[in-house]
């Protein structure tokens, strides 16, 4: 036990010792949109991610993404039809302090979802939250959960470059 408040009161130091970056930032996200359907295979998707976070850790973003590989639904005939999903998405964040860190988000986003020749778009408010590790003065990396709506969300990695 004494090992583990050892090892939590480190990792409290190394969070709050690190002073939050301000600035702009670019970034790469990919990962699985998973879609709550036991017919569905999850596509995965690639997206560009940019914003500006102050120095107070509060900040705004906005996330383009679109499946790099369809996902596959069952169709009634017994073939597969291609699933795909495309976002684009305009989020207030939070990044608490440190070189790893705790990052919050929460916003408007629009949706497109084709499955096969159908098409389906909605706008609606996503959440997502995630965990972020300060690579160098210039580089972050993140890996976050997004709910798109209530049966499709996103795993991701984020690679960031700040400027």
């Amino acid at each position: 036990m004494r090992k583990l408040a050892t090892g939590l009161a480190a990792l409290a130091l190394v969070c709050s010792s690190a002073a939050n970056a301000e600035g702009g930032y670019w970034g790469a996200t990919a990962g699985l949109m998973t879609v709550d359907a036991n017919t569905v295979d999850d596509p995965i998707n690639f997206g560009l991610r940019g914003g500006y976070t102050f120095s107070s850790g509060w900040g705004f973003e906005g996330e383009f993404t679109d499946s790099l590989i369809s996902g596959e639904a069952d169709a009634f005939d017994g073939r597969d039809i291609d699933v795909d999903i495309q976002t684009l998405g305009g989020y207030g964040t939070y990044r608490s302090f440190g070189d790893v860190y705790f990052k919050g988000r929460l916003g408007l986003i629009y949706e497109d979802v084709s499955v096969g020749g159908y098409s389906s778009d909605d706008t609606g408010i996503s959440v997502g939250g995630g965990i972020g590790l300060n690579l160098s003065p210039n580089t972050n990396v993140e890996f976050e959960y997004t709910m798109i709506e209530e049966d499709v969300n996103f795993w991701s990695g984020t690679m960031i470059l700040t400027f």
